[in-house]
């Protein structure tokens, strides 16, 4: 195993144990935000749900599509050559990156003003930790937008110049189902965290009895 495939294997897991600590954090939270939080509060929540939706699209994505691109381009009549799906999977990476990296862009800068809020308010050694984070995370996500997005998007424009049949259609279904699933575990785990967590104003009632 060489050392590219494992830093992209550590990157996924990483992706996805930080969604599912976003959706736990969530989660615990929710009751209490959505019955007393004012709209930042509330944006910052979905804020968090959209990153872990995309953080477990990751995983998703390129599972599906290497698992179809090897169905087309393997057996005894391949559909595509082995060129024309390493074509197709760079258009997936290529098309899902387009599509998220704006909803990315704006929900990190929610989140980083929240944690830029927590830091000032707090000021100990855990939140000026997670606003440090925060703000790195958005200063590269922002100069990999400035540096990468328009190849990105014109390598979409000629994949879908220049394919032919139906592979335009498939890298859309794709990232398409890859998002959707990665949003549906996203909320999913936001909603079981939510049931188990106890809310401060269910505690309070209850000590009122």
């Amino acid at each position: 195993m060489n050392t590219q495939l494992l830093l992209l294997i550590g990157m996924l897991v990483l992706n996805v144990l930080i969604s599912i600590w976003n959706c736990y954090a969530v989660g615990t939270v929710w009751k209490d935000v959505q019955a007393i939080g004012g709209w930042f509060e509330r944006a910052v929540l979905w804020s968090a749900v959209v990153q872990s939706g995309v953080g477990f699209s990751m995983p998703i994505l390129l599972g599906l599509g290497l698992g179809i691109v090897t169905y087309l381009t393997n057996g005894d009549q391949p559909a595509m050559s082995p060129e024309e799906g390493a074509q197709m999977m760079q258009a997936v990476m290529s098309l899902w990156y387009v599509g998220v990296i704006f909803p990315i862009l704006g929900t990190g800068f929610v989140i980083w003003a929240f944690s830029i809020r927590e830091a000032y308010r707090r000021r100990d050694f855990t939140s000026f930790a997670v606003a440090g984070w925060n703000t790195y995370a958005q200063i590269h996500n922002t100069l990999s937008a400035v540096n990468n997005l328009g190849s990105t998007f014109g390598n979409v424009v000629k994949y879908f110049e220049t394919s032919k049949g139906n592979k335009g259609l498939t890298v859309i279904l794709i990232v398409v189902v890859s998002l959707l699933l990665g949003f549906m575990i996203a909320v999913s785990l936001v909603r079981f965290f939510a049931r188990r967590a106890d809310s401060r104003i269910e505690q309070y009632a209850e000590s009122l009895k």
